[in-house]
């Protein structure tokens, strides 16, 4: 008796936007193509491609570019992405200030604006710049937020300074009251993942991207092209990392606090230069980044110096300055994007 073998159910719902997925994606990324170079970039048959294609036209998710070039026979017809279709937006949250910035279905930016800091004032000072947005925009269908905190599953722990959104479910409180896909994302998570999304070739890198932070140090990771959040999602909080009788942390505020800046520079070069080596000795990164508001390009040689006191010069990564920011901001838009597609982040 042949033994029958029980398959697994596919639901046909979730299996067909599993396609439009790998579609959305292809097309985001070449732009435009035609349902061959589709089936060939994703893998799929061309009936799959072509049905679920005209089921996302008629839903006016995709559009018909033109038509391209033959060198004989029928010319074969382009689709693209309708950028209208839907927009997402990314919130960068900091002491300082709120950025938000707005997206159309292709990633192109429509607008980004800064408005007064909120995490002193708490929740409520969000939803009153959040509603203005949801309300002006009702396309809105992807909503990121960037938060200097850790976070699981879109609740924030371990916020310092910013007790009134310790514990907050910013996912619960948007996903509920709005019809959004949200993310939460720590700062610095984001920050890596914008670093990384930028790399032209090699994206199986690991990386350690640090920032000294308004309330303390904190670092993105990554190891051979995937993010580090950790067993606790407390990965990257270097804060804590014991450095002499301190941690890594309290010898930053100290050294930044006080007024003989080339005594504190010296410390300062030191307490990184120490930094660089524990994550040399343990992830081994092919790059360590720092920020550009906190180390000048002379410091950065001097750490490079001064690090190879305490590992092997050879093991070392390589170390560089970026623009923190702007690659935090490309980090919540790339995830934004992501969400859209529906593509998620890994």
């Amino acid at each position: 008796m042949v033994k029958k073998i029980k398959l697994p159910f596919v639901n046909p719902k979730l299996m067909g936007e599993m396609i439009r997925q790998q579609i959305r994606s292809a097309l985001y990324y070449e732009q435009e193509s035609t349902k061959v170079e589709i089936a060939q970039i994703t893998g799929l048959t061309f009936p799959t491609v072509s049905k679920a294609m005209e089921e996302m036209k008629a839903d006016g998710e995709v559009l018909l570019s033109g038509l391209r070039e033959s060198s004989g026979g029928r010319r074969p017809q382009m689709y693209m992405l309708n950028a209208a279709h839907m927009s997402g937006l990314a919130v960068y949250l900091e002491k300082d200030c709120t950025i938000y910035t707005l997206l159309n279905y292709v990633g192109e930016v429509l607008l980004q604006e800064r408005l007064p800091g909120v995490l002193d004032e708490g929740p409520e000072a969000l939803d009153r710049q959040m509603k203005v947005y949801l309300e002006r925009y009702p396309l809105i269908r992807a909503l990121t937020f960037g938060v200097p905190a850790s976070v699981t599953n879109g609740q924030v722990f371990h916020i310092p300074s910013y007790e009134k959104f310790n514990g907050y479910d910013l996912k619960a409180a948007y996903e509920s009251r709005y019809r959004l896909q949200v993310q939460i994302e720590n700062d610095m998570n984001a920050t890596v993942l914008g670093y990384h999304d930028q790399l032209d070739n090699n994206k199986s890198l690991s990386l350690v991207y640090l920032y000294f932070g308004m309330n303390g140090p904190g670092a993105g990771i990554m190891v051979n092209g995937k993010l580090v959040r950790g067993n606790t999602f407390f990965a990257g909080e270097v804060f804590y990392l014991p450095l002499g009788q301190q941690n890594f942390g309290e010898v930053i505020q100290e050294l930044t606090n006080r007024s003989n800046k080339k005594r504190d520079d010296a410390k300062l070069i030191d307490a990184m230069s120490r930094l660089v080596a524990i994550f040399t000795a343990t992830l081994n990164p092919d790059i360590f980044i720092f920020c550009s508001i906190n180390l000048s390009e002379k410091d950065l040689e001097e750490v490079k110096s001064r690090s190879a006191l305490y590992v092997p010069e050879a093991h070392l990564p390589a170390l560089i300055i970026r623009n923190w920011q702007q690659d935090y901001i490309h980090g919540l838009k790339q995830m934004t994007i992501r969400t859209m597609l529906g593509t998620g982040i890994e």
